[in-house]
């Protein structure tokens, strides 16, 4: 679960480093900015805990998992760039997000990824 979330966070992190850089707010405010930013964000990867702990067989290594995380994060982000969501549904977004984590901890492939090296 750690690579899915650090794939989501690094999604992610672009509107808060950005948000971060433009306004002028205290050291404290961007500290705990970005406390809550690391705390909320694991909300949408906990559904793959949740899978897991369903007994969900999935069997994606470390890399997919990662790419798994960025690309779900890059997904909601679509949702508002797009106007699929409006503005103020974040939390849909976050249940989107959370449900398509949960589906991947049932991924299970036949023959698990591996890198080709020739």
């Amino acid at each position: 679960m750690l690579y899915l979330y650090l794939g989501y966070i690094f999604a992610q992190s672009y509107a808060v480093i950005e948000k971060l850089v433009t306004e002028s707010i205290s050291p404290l405010a961007i500290f705990f900015s970005i406390v809550v930013f690391i705390i909320w964000s694991t909300f949408p990867v906990a559904g793959y805990l949740l899978g897991k702990a369903f007994k969900a067989r999935g069997n994606l290594n470390n890399k997919a998992l990662l790419a798994s995380g960025f690309a779900l994060g890059f997904v909601e982000n679509i949702l508002f760039h797009f106007n699929i969501l409006p503005y103020g549904w974040e939390s849909a977004g976050t249940f989107i997000v959370f449900g398509l984590s949960f589906g991947l901890a049932f991924v299970y492939l036949a023959k698990p990824l591996q890198m080709v090296r020739q």
